[in-house]
């Protein structure tokens, strides 16, 4: 298992690295435009989790896999899958999910056509937008408590993110599973990585 993100301490000049892990916890988020999301930090299961919220969404789906920093050198860009069935999903999330929890050079959306999406981003921090109650009780089942927003899971600052060479085949087969349709990265998707070297 390789590690996505690590916390870090001591100094720019000698940063030490520690391992990192949320704490099994979400809150209810009010964005600026008044919509409500589930952020969601699971301390391990990030595939089952990302699994379990899709699997409340309703079909078709299209999954959104914004690639913003290659290793290998494959073109970046968001990567817009065609409308999908549960099956397809699944099967998605079954071959690539290990990849998706494991290294930093992505984030992925799950979308329904009813609007609703499942995000797990380069942090491996989870976003759920839609049907809210649905996925309170698919979390609280699976032992993933409600916490006050003081609480609310938070990345840790500072910290490092790492792309790991050994999962660079495993993008140049994700971006060849699908007939993707590839647009340029928006601002908000490119990297600007100042931490540690990434391994």
């Amino acid at each position: 298992m390789t590690a996505k993100i690590t916390s870090v301490s001591g100094t720019p000049e000698r940063p030490i690295e520690h391992p990192f892990e949320y704490g099994d916890t979400f809150v209810r988020e009010t964005l600026s435009d008044g919509s409500v999301r589930l952020k969601v930090g699971v301390r391990s299961g990030h595939v089952g989790t990302l699994r379990a919220l899709a699997a409340a969404l309703e079909p078709p789906y299209r999954l959104l896999y914004i690639l913003h920093t290659s290793p290998s050198g494959s073109p970046l860009g968001r990567y817009e899958s065609p409308d999908l069935d549960g099956p397809e999903v699944e099967s998605f999330i079954h071959r690539f999910g290990s990849f998706v929890a494991e290294d930093a050079r992505h984030d992925v959306w799950v979308h329904s056509e009813s609007g609703a999406t499942v995000v797990i981003d380069r942090y491996n921090m989870i976003y759920a937008y839609g049907p809210l109650d649905r996925f309170q009780e698919v979390l609280t089942k699976s032992g993933v408590l409600e916490v006050a927003g003081w609480a609310a899971p938070s990345v840790p600052y500072p910290h490092a993110l790492h792309y790991h060479p050994e999962w660079n085949a495993a993008e140049r087969t994700l971006l060849s599973d699908l007939e993707w349709v590839r647009k340029p990265l928006r601002d908000v998707d490119v990297q600007h990585w100042t931490g540690p070297q990434a391994s």
